[in-house]
């Protein structure tokens, strides 16, 4: 074995590794490669692969699994998880990525020896040789990109958006995932500029810095600086407009007690301490408080930190804003997450429900007399964002939607709220770019409720 595949071997190890945690630990990938130590070891170059082929395999799990049933008459025991990882990672490089095929059939061959025993390898080594053979008819098939979803999310949509959007918003969920740049109130022109440079990326909006970047965040120009951070433009956005509504009903600079009950991992945070606001952030996740803390010290901002649960707890006074970015199934992240198409079931979505009133209820018992709720979700469906809003006004009529359409003029997008109040951003809203992989965006809602009385 020559060195280049041996070394191929290794980082497919790491990878196999992931989809243990994934499918096995039921862990999230995003926490994956933020806290796996072999993953983080790597080389850019390595991590980026894997990368690469994690996303490539969830993004296909299911046209995968159709095309390893016509060379697989049995199903592969639970046990063997790491055999059906092989096949599973070895189908999708052999399929979609340009790594010779002799590498590819040589590190899984290997690896299935080391993880599943000699007695497994020949079988591994017939179902990829039969995929290289098969390869141009497998690609070539007429696989339509629904199959890849969930039933009930891809039902949803449909209802929801209709076919032709949701269609449009499938092609841009299945895109490499890009990362998008937060540029503090503290960079100068020149600092932007040569950060542009070296992410080789693009100023999409005001401050906002997008790229195909895959390497390690800390290895980023001006990361001990702490002058930016990574949020979507989507998260940006949404607290834009609740900073340009704070400008204009609060010109005279008042102290106003502001509360971010689901703050982790920080973007919203970090974009109120940026212009100028004190703000109290809490997060039940205390790993994730962590991480935000850390980031905190290295951005040089200060914020009063808890770790509670937001379904209980009672503030010592009564706030201004508090924002309630609630957990939600987060299909508006598919991009970036696509092992939700893995992880996600109708049942969650209830569960999740349930955790979304009981956070706005105590919100609300939390908020001043003329003070505000801001309600969250990055998901697309109306049961986390519109139908959760309006099932709590019509339990609390003290409370009103605030339709702020001037404040989303002054964002100057193209974006406007629905005639309800609600701002709720798609996966297909945002063309930024010439370069179709930089298109796109997370998909988001929000709504600012104000207390009447």
């Amino acid at each position: 074995m020559n060195s280049d595949v041996k070394h191929k071997k290794n980082i497919r190890f790491v990878a196999l590794k992931i989809w243990e945690l994934l499918f096995i630990k039921k862990n999230k990938l995003s926490d994956i490669f933020r806290n796996d130590k072999s993953f983080n070891s790597l080389n850019s170059k390595d991590r980026s692969f894997i990368y690469f082929l994690i996303h490539l395999a969830l993004r296909n799990h299911n046209q995968i699994k159709f095309f390893l049933k016509k060379f697989v008459k049995k199903q592969v025991s639970k046990n063997l998880y790491f055999l059906d990882g092989i096949l599973l990672l070895g189908t999708a490089e052999i399929i979609w990525s340009r790594t010779p095929h002799y590498a590819v059939l040589n590190s899984y061959v290997d690896l299935s020896k080391i993880l599943c025993g000699v007695k497994y390898s020949g079988f591994i080594n017939a179902v990829l040789q039969n995929i290289v053979r098969q390869k141009d008819n497998l690609s070539s098939s007429n696989w339509d990109i629904k199959n890849n979803y969930p039933k009930w999310m891809l039902n949803s949509w449909e209802k929801q958006y209709g076919k032709i959007k949701t269609t449009k918003m499938l092609k841009v969920l299945n895109k490499e995932p890009y990362l998008d740049i937060i540029c503090s109130k503290k960079m100068n022109i020149e600092m932007k500029n040569n950060l542009i440079k070296f992410l080789d990326g693009h100023e999409i909006h005001p401050n906002v810095i997008r790229s195909n970047y895959k390497g390690k965040i800390n290895d980023i120009l001006y990361f001990n600086k702490g002058i930016w951070w990574v949020q979507d433009l989507s998260s940006y956005l949404h607290i834009e407009y609740l900073l340009k509504f704070l400008k204009k009903i609060n010109k005279n600079n008042e102290f106003l007690k502001i509360s971010d009950i689901c703050a982790a991992p920080g973007g919203k945070t970090f974009q109120l301490l940026d212009n100028g606001y004190e703000i109290v952030s809490n997060d039940i996740n205390k790993k994730r408080l962590n991480i935000m803390s850390d980031n905190l010290k290295r951005l040089n901002f200060k914020s009063k930190l808890i770790s509670v649960d937001g379904r209980t707890y009672k503030f010592p006074e009564k706030q201004d804003i508090i924002i309630i970015d609630a957990p939600c199934s987060s299909t508006g992240t598919i991009r970036k997450n696509p092992d939700i198409l893995i992880r996600n079931n109708i049942i969650d979505l209830t569960k999740l429900q349930r955790i979304q009133q009981e956070l706005l209820k105590n919100a609300a018992s939390n908020i001043k007399v003329g003070g505000y709720l801001m309600y969250i979700v990055c998901s697309l469906e109306e049961e986390e964002g519109e139908d959760i809003v309006n099932k709590f006004l019509k339990t609390n009529t003290n409370f009103q939607i605030l339709n702020l359409n001037q404040y989303i003029q002054d964002l100057k997008t193209t974006l406007k709220l629905n005639t309800m109040g609600y701002l709720k951003f798609l996966p297909i809203d945002f063309k930024v770019h010439q370069n179709d992989h930089l298109n796109g965006n997370n998909g988001f809602f929000s709504a600012i409720i104000e207390r009447k009385f």
